[in-house]
């Protein structure tokens, strides 16, 4: 049996969960907080943050005692069985098919504001290639995704930085923060509106569930690397939230960077950045194609979806891939028809992810070992049941979710395979 090279210590661990963090959805994020909040989006982001705490601890606990599981998915059925183990497949499956036609509409954004070209068409363009490359090409996947995390990390930290120095236009730092944060009212009905958009840009850690494995001492390692990738996160989020509301009500848009920078630095600045995004989009697109594609066989063959998913071409999964695509066009569609927009479908991925915190947060109150790793699970819990409970219509899309799944549990019976806990 071939195990993982544990590989992974505390800076590497952080490394790795700051790529899988902080993604090209902070590209939008901001403006899109901004708009729904104004200034007040900024307390936005600090009671996300706050909220995260508990659901980072409960995810630090849960990785580092089962560094061989399969994600939450698996945790979860550890726990409650196999009804659980669907559940939390679906919601993460229903966050992804509505995440990734909004990151590869964020392209789009930015590709629109510079050159007037509809951000739908670039969207779905970027979709068909990325299906393309996945389907021809799908070796390529894991090199691309690890050279296209690297690479949106210093583009991210370099665009931010550079809005933020136009932003001050040499005033001092204080000033600009002082100037935000005296404009952010603090009102629970602004703070909260944009509140599960705002939580799509704190999911990804919950991949230390299914790469734990690779750490060395896990139970050491995995919290360290959760905790300092979490600060360092927040702290980037802040800077970038503080940068689109100091520049004003302009930069309340799907595109704020290139609306900040664009004035400042000229026309050829704002496409050259708009060049930018589309390609780490349309590289993030391609690896993540290829992860999604895997799960959603993955699930298959557990019997939980059509069996001809579960097919292989070649050793590509052509069905699923092209299933996906077709899934990824549809929501596009949906978003060309005004159904859905860009802020719903992030908004709606963040409720998923949130829910599946909630369901880790569940099984840490059964599986965990002390009163202190149980009454953090139960704090995450009713953290997620309260702010779920707030979000009202926003419940119905899981809700469907959760629905399928239960409808599949009770048609199916395929084994779930129980995984044991680390010492």
């Amino acid at each position: 049996m071939s195990t993982l090279e544990k590989s992974l210590g505390p800076v590497s661990g952080t490394a790795m969960m700051l790529n899988t963090v902080l993604g090209v959805g902070i590209l939008t994020l901001p403006g899109l907080a901004a708009a729904a909040a104004g200034p007040s989006a900024m307390w936005t982001w600090l009671v996300c943050a706050a909220a995260n705490i508990p659901l980072l601890a409960v995810f630090a606990i849960l990785a580092s005692r089962f560094p061989e599981a399969g994600g939450v998915a698996h945790i979860a059925g550890c726990a409650f069985g196999r009804t659980a183990s669907l559940v939390t497949s679906f919601l993460f499956l229903g966050a992804v098919f509505l995440g990734l036609p909004s990151i590869a509409l964020t392209g789009g954004n930015y590709f629109e504001a510079a050159t007037g070209t509809p951000a739908g068409l670039t969207a779905a363009v970027l979709v068909v290639l990325a299906s393309a490359a996945n389907l021809t090409v799908p070796r390529l996947a894991a090199r691309i995704g690890s050279l296209a995390a690297g690479a949106v990390m210093i583009f991210l930290f370099v665009l931010v930085a550079l809005s933020f120095v136009t932003v001050t236009q040499g005033d001092p730092v204080t000033r600009t923060l002082g100037t935000a944060w005296m404009a952010a009212e603090f009102s629970p009905a602004l703070v909260f509106a944009p509140f599960m958009l705002v939580f799509f840009a704190f999911t990804g850690w919950e991949v230390a569930l299914s790469t734990t494995g690779e750490f060395a001492n896990p139970a050491r390692n995995v919290p360290i690397a959760v905790a300092v990738s979490f600060v360092i996160a927040v702290g980037f989020y802040m800077l970038c939230a503080t940068t689109v509301i100091a520049a004003g009500p302009s930069a309340f848009t799907a595109a704020p960077f290139v609306e900040i920078l664009t004035p400042a630095l000229g026309e050829s600045a704002g496409l050259a950045i708009a060049i930018g995004v589309l390609l780490l989009i349309a590289a993030n697109l391609f690896a993540a194609f290829w992860a999604v594609s895997r799960m959603v066989m993955s699930v298959a063959r557990e019997g939980a979806l059509p069996t001809a998913l579960a097919n292989t071409r070649n050793g590509v999964p052509a069905a699923a891939i092209i299933v996906n695509c077709l899934v990824f066009l549809a929501v596009l569609v949906a978003d060309k028809i005004g159904f859905v927009d860009i802020g719903s479908l992030i908004a709606s991925a963040g409720q998923n992810f949130f829910l599946i915190y909630g369901m880790s947060a569940l099984a840490l109150v059964k599986l965990g070992r002390t009163m202190i790793e149980k009454a953090f699970g139960l704090l995450s819990l009713l953290i997620v049941a309260g702010l779920a409970l707030y979000a009202g219509d926003g419940l119905i899309y899981p809700l469907l979710l959760i629905g399928a799944a239960l409808l599949v549990r009770h048609t199916t019976q395929a084994p779930l395979v129980d995984a044991a806990p680390a010492e």
